[in-house]
């Protein structure tokens, strides 16, 4: 991932942060999902002060300190007040004054929420902002509104405008009955005064392009349209949320659109699902009912990620008992777009894996599992460990963990002699050494059973089974089998094992997971 650099120097660096990515995560995160870790290793920063933040679904502008000795000026800069900064915002309505200023003190609510302050809240803090309504739409529905915090509250700006009675469009925090595709706050403008030079400077985010289409209605926002427009904004608005992505160029494996994931409530596009292998799009459907891709997602796909082909896949509720003529129907082989592809190699985070567009359901690799297999190749990395990978289709998470640690022992376990062939492509591909005992083939229950009754042992073990499997003539099922199988692993694990558990299944949450891997793991 490569974030926009909008200004870089001895003393300062600014960044446009796309929504969805927070300034910084949990230190046990291995993996690097925040701004600070990304920008980290993309420039190779050895230090980062951290004077600002944004929300994770805010965008634009963030500054950072890049050595010890600015931070006093920046410090007193953000403490004094003296910066300013300007937010644009789409809100519900169109405030009834088109300039005004919300004074309101703010306390903590519950869950780390925030609210207008009662006159005898002890915690409660001053907090003023100053709005202007730059343009609406012609039904009235939205505004566009610049705001100017005087003071800098957590979620100052949210707040104070469901206190004016405009929400912020997008808000799941203080507005979720009402969802939308992002929260649509953005950080257009910082001024400081530079901590080296000692002069006013200002740093500059362009916004959303949805932000500039307020005068046309917002189709976007209309969950029921069947508006070409619409669509392709809400693929606009999906891809400016990968930019860091699109811009990596050792990365050409993500996904590109998720329905639920990017807040779409539209008819049209919320049972969708769209992923990028290499040059190729693959469009994936999860309602039974449907079986052709809707003319505008493709219209909005093409000229917004240029692919070379878009591949259809239909998925059923399960895949264990389709037949080849089903298949052929749920996965055709030719594209709906495009030239026939049979072949392409593309990557992940400088790692090559080969796709196979046309190959059925499941074309080589799971986009969704792309930042799991980085928090694998860094728990690995430069250890000697012995790790399992079971239900290991291509072994992509054996590819990660040998990338990551060249002198580890990878056991990569699956039912599929295909896969597992295909998974030494990948090994091949990667140079990576690959010999017989590293792929092993058979069912992963009697696997873990015989090895756990041979006392085997693993320093890392990786779970990321279907959702639903056959065991000794058993349904298996993940949301409601997953402890026995995270108790079979927790057994073959070392004193100081790791177990790395995951599942896509969307009816799977992630406290239900987490519950179940919990008493697997006392059971154990």
């Amino acid at each position: 991932m490569q974030l926009h650099i909008l200004f870089s120097d001895a003393d300062l660096v600014v960044v446009n942060k796309p929504a969805g990515l927070p300034t910084h995560a949990p230190q046990a995160d291995v993996a690097l999902t925040d701004v600070v870790r990304l920008l980290e290793a993309q420039g190779g920063a050895g230090y980062l002060g951290v004077h600002q933040r944004l929300d994770r679904d805010t965008s634009g502008v963030l500054l950072f300190a890049r050595r010890p000795e600015a931070n006093a000026a920046l410090a007193q800069a953000f403490e004094g007040r003296s910066v300013q900064k300007r937010y644009l915002a789409i809100v519900h309505g169109v405030p009834a004054k088109s300039i005004g200023a919300i004074t309101a003190a703010l306390a903590p609510a519950r869950a780390g929420l925030m609210q207008i302050a009662d006159p005898n809240d002890k915690l409660k803090q001053p907090a003023t902002t100053y709005y202007r309504v730059l343009e609406q739409t012609p039904d009235r529905r939205f505004a566009l509104v610049e705001l100017t915090p005087k003071t800098g509250r957590t979620h100052q700006l949210r707040v104070h405008m469901r206190h004016l009675g405009h929400p912020i469009v997008g808000d799941a925090l203080y507005d979720a009955e009402r969802p939308a595709p992002r929260l649509m706050l953005h950080a257009e403008a910082l001024t400081i005064t530079h901590p080296g030079a000692g002069e006013s400077v200002t740093f500059n985010a362009p916004p959303p392009a949805l932000f500039g289409r307020v005068s046309a209605g917002l189709p976007e926002l209309d969950g029921a349209g069947t508006d070409a427009q619409a669509i392709l904004g809400l693929i606009e608005l999906a891809a400016e949320r990968r930019a860091p992505l699109l811009a990596d160029a050792g990365t050409s494996i993500y996904r590109v659109f998720h329905g639920p994931s990017d807040g779409v409530t539209h008819l049209t596009l919320r049972d969708w699902t769209v992923d990028r292998m290499g040059s190729v799009l693959i469009c994936s459907c999860y309602a039974e009912s449907i079986r052709s891709v809707p003319a505008e997602l493709v219209a909005a796909l093409v000229p917004t990620w240029q692919p070379s082909a878009i591949y259809a896949k239909y998925r059923p509720r399960t895949a264990a008992q389709v037949d080849a003529a089903a298949l052929a129907e749920l996965a055709p082989p030719e594209p709906i777009w495009g030239a026939a592809t049979e072949v392409v190699d593309a990557q992940e985070n400088g790692l090559h894996f080969r796709i196979r567009p046309a190959d059925g359901l499941s074309v080589g690799l799971y986009a969704d599992m792309r930042e799991t297999r980085e928090r694998v190749r860094q728990l690995a990395a430069g250890r000697s460990l012995r790790v399992l990978n079971t239900f290991a289709y291509t072994c992509g998470f054996g590819v990660a963990a040998l990338a990551g640690a060249p002198d580890a022992q990878i056991t990569n376990l699956d039912l599929s002699r295909r896969s597992l062939d295909w998974g030494r492509e990948n090994y091949a591909l990667n140079q990576l050494p690959a010999g017989e005992r590293d792929f092993v083939f058979g069912d992963v229950f009697d696997w873990l059973h015989r090895w756990v009754r041979q006392g085997r042992q693993f320093d890392l073990v990786i779970l990321d089974p279907p959702t639903f499997a056959r065991n000794k003539g058993k349904r298996w099922s993940a949301e409601r089998d997953y402890a026995d199988l995270a108790e079979l692993a927790a057994r073959l694990l070392a004193a100081d094992g790791t177990l790395v558990a995951c599942c896509n299944h969307a009816g799977l949450d992630r406290r239900t997971l987490r519950t179940q891997v919990e008493r697997g793991l006392v059971a154990a």
